[in-house]
């Protein structure tokens, strides 16, 4: 599975080193070569996230087996630590290498693509925290998202500890996996750290610089791509870019060309194509939200990559969807996690999750207009969790048959 950069692009030009669906596996890339043209038709590049802090991967085989019931081609591992203070990472509260390089052999060894999306996570968030036994007094200890943390992506337990740890964890398990079914493997050097991108721009360029040394001193250029995943935030310019000063918007700029992929957790309005006098009178068709997804798309890269950082086309590096899910406020703030819902309101939000999910599939069967090479689901929590996997009471059943249909193509089916 193609999760990074590609010299060939997408029908309709845009994101010019653009993954498409028809390059899904490529010879001569250190991937598996493609099928003939007789062969059954690919599912669509849609992926699942798998998160979990110290011991949360150590159910990975039965998950992965979940994962891999349903078709999905690629897993993004999202092994959590907790940011305990200024430049401060706890890495112990985060899954071992052998717990972590142990799942992401599993999904090697079984064909998938991989993407390490590690996140910083408020204290509070891990298992077993209670504030009244607490001794961590700073802001971050109960910080609401991990897009307000301060860090300075140089600091030691940020390079050393996550970047260049995840890079040895992964040189192992290659090691392990037997080359003829090693796919390429895509790591995010950053994760939704908005405010961190704001104020330390040069020194994600730096970051970058050194993850690259320490790929090539492992040996692993052509089997590791280094990305980075921003939040939706990017894409509402005061909430980010019209925060940074011109010197600091040419040094996000300089790190974005130089990245092999870039990725985006998409939570932006899907309701934006539907006429404004009938949005408060109907859901968008699946059409209409997949039109949304292709706008986003369009103004991300004209607004933001082309016009407030500078970028020229061909610096654009391969584009996919890190992150998409419908959250407790639906298909107009799929981002909200939380708030108390009726019965009635509940079974309303039911429906815009289904047609929020039906809107990505009719997004990625088409390449016209459409710019991401791949999307992964995020699927842990109420709403998120279309598939009942953690809790059958969460499950979706409209989202997840547009999710298996998708991949499931129509000439594999019984």
């Amino acid at each position: 599975m193609l999760i990074g950069r590609s010299t060939v692009g997408s029908s309709s030009g845009r994101f010019g080193r653009l993954a498409g669906v028809g390059l899904v596996m490529a010879v001569g890339a250190g991937l598996l070569p493609c099928p003939p043209a007789s062969a059954q038709p690919k599912p669509l590049p849609i992926g699942v996230s798998y998160s979990g802090w110290r011991g949360g991967y150590a159910d990975a085989a039965q998950r992965l087996k979940s994962f891999a019931a349903v078709g999905f081609p690629i897993v993004t591992f999202v092994p959590a630590y907790a940011y305990v203070g200024r430049n401060r990472i706890a890495l112990d509260a985060g899954p071992t290498s052998a717990e972590l390089g142990g799942a992401v052999e599993l999904a090697l060894r079984d064909g998938r693509s991989v993407v390490m999306k590690p996140h910083l996570e408020p204290p509070n968030h891990r298992p077993g925290y209670k504030r009244a036994l607490s001794d961590n007094h700073s802001w971050r200890a109960e910080c609401g998202w991990r897009g307000f943390f301060d860090l300075d992506p140089m600091t030691a337990d940020y390079r050393e500890g996550i970047v260049f740890a995840s890079l040895r964890l992964i040189t192992e398990v290659l090691d392990r996996v037997p080359a003829t079914t090693t796919p390429r493997v895509r790591l995010d050097l950053g994760a939704e750290l908005m405010n961190s991108v704001v104020e330390f721009p040069q020194r994600w360029g730096e970051l970058l610089t050194a993850a690259k040394k320490e790929r090539r001193r492992l040996g692993l250029e052509g089997k590791v791509l280094l990305s980075h995943n921003f939040s939706h935030h990017i894409q509402i310019p005061e909430d980010q870019i019209d925060r940074m000063d011109a010197r600091g918007r040419r040094a996000l700029g300089r790190y974005i060309a130089g990245l092999d992929a870039l990725a985006l957790s998409q939570y932006m309005d899907l309701t934006v194509v539907v006429p404004a006098a009938e949005r408060a009178n109907r859901l968008p068709s699946a059409d209409e939200v997949a039109e949304a997804l292709r706008v986003h798309d369009r103004r991300f890269r004209d607004d933001i990559l082309v016009g407030k950082l500078g970028l020229r086309a061909k610096e654009i590096p391969a584009f996919h969807l890190g992150e998409f899910g419908i959250g407790a406020a639906g298909l107009k703030h799929p981002n909200l996690w939380g708030g108390t819902r009726s019965a009635e309101e509940e079974r309303a939000l039911t429906k815009e999750i289904a047609r929020g999910h039906e809107g990505l599939v009719k997004y990625l069967a088409s390449e016209n207009g459409r710019t991401a090479g791949s999307a992964v689901l995020w699927v842990t929590g109420p709403h998120f969790d279309i598939f009942g996997w953690r809790n059958p009471a969460w499950a979706i059943p409209e989202a997840k048959a547009a999710i298996e249909e998708a991949l499931t193509p129509a000439a594999a089916r019984p």
